[in-house]
Order: C-alpha cells, then structure tokens, then sequence
C-alpha cells in the first residue's frame, strides 16, 4: 500500500478547513480520512481537526480489541459516533462555535477489503481496470434533488444551493452515516476528496489526472494543483492510495 494527500487553502478562501489523516506505516489496518470542515470564525477548522483526530486516535487505540478485529464496521461506527460527540459537545458549550460540523469520508483498509465510513458530501472513489467509481453518495440537498428527480445532474453542477448538505458530524445527537465494505484488487487505486476538488474537475479531467504517474504524492499535489488552477474556489484535500500487497 502506497499513499499520498495534499491539501491547500484554495484562491478564494482565507482558512484552510479541510483536514485529513493518511497512514504513513507499514502495519494494517490502514486509515485514511477527509474532512470538510463548516461553521462561522474557526469553527469549521476545528470540527474537521476534532473529528480526524477522535478518530484516528481511537482507531490506533481499539483496533486490537477483539470485538473490532472481528466487526470493523463497527469500529468506524463507534469512531465516527464519539467524534461527532466530541464536535457536538463543544459547540454546544462555547457559543462562538454553535452550528459548527464537518463533513467526514473514511477508509479502513485491511486484507483485501475497504472498509468505509461516510457523511456529508466529501467522496470516495476506485479506479480499475481504467473506469472511475463512485463508492459514496452525498448527503446533500442537491442530491436529492436530483435522486427524485426534480432536477438533473446538469443542472445539479450550477444550482445555487449546491453546497447545502443535509447531513454532517457534529450538528446534532445521534448521527446518521454511510457504512459499507468492498474488495480490493491489486492494482486498484483510491481517491478519497473534499468538494472542493470535484467542484473544480470533472471526473475525466481526474481519471487524466491520475493516469500520469505511479506515485500518489505526486499525483494528489497534481490533482490539488490542477483544481487552483481552475478556480481553486474552495479549499481542496486529495488523498490517492495505490493498492498492492505484492
């Protein structure tokens, strides 16, 4: 397993609120985290740190409990579910920070398998065999719009509340998120983003993107880079994983 992230602050914005983990070890299970942070002053920084740092650390402090050897969808659950009341929490005891929440797409990766934890409209993809998937779905108002048809996926790209998501870690007690498992193959290569990427490229100019080179620091730089280079409207965080056990 090889990966690389970057994340930069983007043109138009004056903070940074996206936050990431990316496992740098060579022991499994591997963990990779985006997060997108929303709130007025700091809050949205402070959401998205709260939240990869809750569960970064307690996927390094409980993975050797055998409950979640053997269930690890439950340990991304239980992960998820303290950070957001972590978030939670301290946005209702300071009132600077009221309303505050962050987006939040996670991976755990061990033995062939994916494991994923997702809210909000951060995304995750695979790329095999040349195609791009989708492994999450955005929980955002235009989403739905488009799921029931109100509106297409054209008019999803320039409808003025795009950015609206309907749900977020850390914004209200409990919280409801997406889990799921998929296999892996060698060969495979992840992209886990913040919108902030895939507001600015389309999926061609990424799968483009991603196809220049083998190293996946320089292809997140590459994709961080290119989305500045198109407007860079938001902040922008790119981890790609290149799957591989030989």
């Amino acid at each position: 397993m090889k990966a690389g992230a970057s994340t930069d602050i983007g043109m138009s914005r004056i903070m940074n609120q996206d936050s990431y983990y990316c496992s740098t070890g060579v022991k499994s299970p591997y963990l990779y985290i985006v997060a997108d942070g929303m709130g007025g002053h700091n809050g949205g920084e402070i959401a998205s740190k709260t939240s990869v740092d809750t569960i970064s650390t307690f996927i390094s402090s409980n993975r050797e409990k055998p409950q979640y050897v053997k269930n690890r969808l439950l340990m991304i659950k239980e992960a998820m579910n303290k950070a957001n009341n972590v978030v939670y929490n301290r946005a209702r005891d300071n009132r600077e920070l009221r309303g505050m929440g962050t987006t939040l797409t996670m991976a755990v990766v061990e033995e062939r398998k994916l494991y994923i934890g997702h809210i909000g409209d951060s995304r995750m993809y695979l790329i095999r065999g040349g195609e791009l998937k989708k492994l999450t779905e955005d929980h955002s108002l235009v989403a739905e719009l488009i799921k029931n048809g109100s509106i297409s996926p054209e008019e999803g790209d320039k409808h003025p509340q795009k950015n609206v998501i309907t749900r977020a870690l850390g914004t209200e007690l409990p919280v409801e998120m997406d889990l799921d498992i998929i296999n892996l193959e060698d060969g495979d290569t992840m992209l886990l983003c913040t919108d902030g990427l895939t507001n600015m490229l389309t999926m061609e100019e990424i799968m483009e993107l991603l196809s220049i080179g083998e190293d996946p620091q320089f292809l997140s730089e590459t994709l961080v880079k290119e989305a500045n280079n198109k407007g860079g409207k938001d902040n922008v965080t790119a981890i790609v994983v290149k799957v591989g056990w030989n």
